[in-house]
């Protein structure tokens, strides 16, 4: 099926929130749209295949069944895979209630969304479509497409079954990856969201920032290398995830209140 993108110029009934444009395509091997701005929200849904999608400076993977959002005012840029580009479908939406509706369907902080029934959600958006193509004649067939793909969100936003799975995702990453540099940006990009909505989940799910978390996570790598007795200082250092030993000395201390010579003879007493 080509491209297909149908506007609709009728005044809409409804002030609250109005679908504006819908469509659908399936892209060509590293198609691209922008760098471009728009002057509404413009949801896009993946079916098949994959791309990436940049704002703010960082460029997100999405593949089938996760959503990304374009928010108004913000210069995006998104491309097809080159080996497995992208199916999706669109429709571009505002209104009074349009920043309401961001903030309980969990795109307020965030750019990405994986759909936890994307074959709900594609048929929602698809009565949409089909009803655009139509003429858009009934309102209420194009609110009832776009209000049953946002309750969607709304329920597993309520649920914390984005952050759960954000939280997992960054957590599995960092316990794979903690001796090797990791940035926290770098974290969110791979996570799917933007860093100050990763920061807002790991203060809420674990009471400290991703930063912090990361450096509990190579602390306690490091002791429990110390307690085998077999590995250097500098070795645990490199081991670790940290620059040198200076470096895993002074964090070492922060964390634990002593220097790794002092856990090691503390160790020797038993005391801890």
């Amino acid at each position: 099926m080509p491209r297909t993108e149908i506007r609709k110029t009728q005044k809409s009934m409804s002030k609250a929130i109005a679908v504006y444009y819908c469509g659908y395509e399936k892209c060509a091997s590293g198609h691209s749209f922008g760098p471009a701005v728009r002057t509404q929200y413009l949801l896009h849904f993946v079916i098949s295949g994959k791309g990436t999608y940049s704002v703010g400076g960082v460029t997100y993977p999405v593949t089938a069944g996760q959503a990304f959002l374009i928010k108004p005012s913000e210069v995006t840029y998104y491309q097809a895979d080159r080996e497995t580009p992208w199916e999706y479908m669109w429709m571009a939406f505002d209104g009074i209630d349009g920043k309401e509706t961001v903030r309980r369907t969990g795109f307020q902080d965030s750019y990405v969304a994986t759909i936890p029934q994307p074959e709900e959600f594609q048929r929602c958006m698809t009565t949409v479509i089909d009803e655009f193509q139509k003429g858009g004649n009934s309102e209420y067939r194009i609110l009832s497409g776009f209000y049953g793909a946002m309750a969607q969100l709304e329920q597993w936003e309520n649920q914390g079954t984005f952050e759960e799975e954000y939280l997992q995702k960054a957590v599995d990453y960092i316990q794979n990856n903690y001796s090797y540099p990791i940035k926290i940006t770098d974290l969110a990009k791979y996570v799917g969201i933007d860093r100050t909505y990763l920061y807002k989940i790991f203060q809420r799910r674990e009471g400290v920032s991703p930063k912090r978390y990361l450096l509990l996570v190579r602390v306690n790598a490091a002791k429990n290398m110390l307690r085998t007795r077999q590995y250097s200082v500098n070795g645990i250092a490199l081991s670790c995830g940290f620059s040198d030993a200076p470096s895993f000395c002074n964090h070492f201390k922060r964390v634990t209140g002593r220097t790794p010579s002092q856990f090691l003879k503390e160790l020797e007493t038993s005391q801890i």
